[in-house]
């Protein structure tokens, strides 16, 4: 389908909706700054052409005086807003990880060499039960002495990566009579992980080997794999003494190494729902089996992990169960 032509003015005159490729950093550039005047710019303006206009039917010197100030006063915002934004760099930080039905937290740094007061970064956000995405703000005045990071909250309503999209940073310095703006994308995305949800017990666990097989080490050799909250029954030994004298509820110590129960979490024993079921039923397990301290395998339909535990494991299951994707013979 053509495109109508106020859409090819926009793009090629103004540069109005061409955005560079993502990027890990975006820096400002002089040709990709857009000025437009605000509410306030086209009162001041029309103002300006009132009193020219009166200036000239009249033959008042002063009016005529007046006029030219109000229009350099004009031009230099539009200058003052151009460099407020030149050199400005945006860099995303580290995201982390979040469940459907959440709100993923996207971190931006700014820089400048200088001073830069008024700046907005704006983001696309669509919530639930919103019928359209609306942009919201959130202000990151640069002192230009250390980068200034912002926060941008964006409803994570389905597993995988989710994206930022479009951005801009803008400002309204000095006087808010013009808005400059520069449009940007950037490379930054956040894992989201399938909802836990379902109400299946943990499978049966496979009974342990008691022959411990050639070569394995000790309980004094094993890997340290992470906490957990104390049952009872567990070992004095294992408790976390010192994590427990700031505060903390009883911590048990877990070895990856160590013997002891394991259970297979399958896809094809998560249920009787569909695909996004099965997950969250498998994501309900992972954090079941990670609060009793049993070791769990996963097998998903191509792929499987070996059985562990700890913070590291879980991640890696969590994002395997993000990252699914069904087969022709998956239901």
């Amino acid at each position: 389908m053509a495109e109508r032509p106020w859409r090819l003015l926009l793009r090629d005159f103004f540069g109005i909706g061409q955005v560079p490729p993502p990027a890990g950093a975006y820096t400002v550039d002089r040709r990709r700054v857009f000025i437009l005047p605000t509410g306030q710019g086209y009162a001041f303006g029309a103002t300006a052409v009132a009193v020219l206009i009166g200036a000239i039917n009249y033959a008042n010197s002063l009016g005529y005086l007046v006029a030219f100030l109000l229009a350099g006063l004009g031009l230099v915002s539009a200058l003052h807003a151009h460099r407020n934004l030149i050199g400005l760099t945006i860099r995303p930080a580290r995201v982390d990880p979040v469940f459907a039905g959440g709100e993923a937290v996207f971190r931006l740094c700014l820089e400048a060499p200088g001073p830069r007061p008024a700046v907005t970064v704006a983001w696309r956000r669509a919530d639930a039960g919103a019928r359209r995405a609306h942009w919201q703000e959130v202000e990151a005045p640069l002192t230009g002495v250390e980068p200034v990071c912002v926060e941008l909250p964006v409803p994570a309503g389905r597993r995988g990566r989710l994206g930022l999209g479009r951005l801009r940073v803008s400002t309204r310095y000095p006087l808010g009579l013009l808005r400059a703006w520069s449009p940007f994308e950037l490379d930054a995305t956040c894992l989201v992980y399938p909802r836990p949800a379902g109400g299946l017990p943990l499978p049966e666990p496979a009974a342990p080997d008691p022959a411990p097989a050639p070569g394995a080490r000790g309980p004094a050799e094993q890997d340290f794999a992470g906490l957990r909250n104390y049952v009872r029954g567990d070992s004095s030994r294992r408790v976390h003494w010192k994590a427990a004298a700031r505060g903390r509820d009883l911590p048990v110590k877990l070895f990856a190494g160590e013997a002891g129960e394991e259970v297979a979490l399958r896809f094809e024993e998560a249920g009787a729902g569909g695909t996004e079921a099965r997950l969250s039923q498998l994501a309900r397990w992972v954090l079941d089996a990670e609060r009793e301290g049993t070791r769990y395998a996963l097998m998903l339909p191509g792929q499987s992990l070996p059985a562990g535990l700890g913070d590291g494991h879980a991640e890696r299951c969590l994002a395997a169960l993000a990252l699914f994707r069904a087969g022709p013979g998956t239901r």
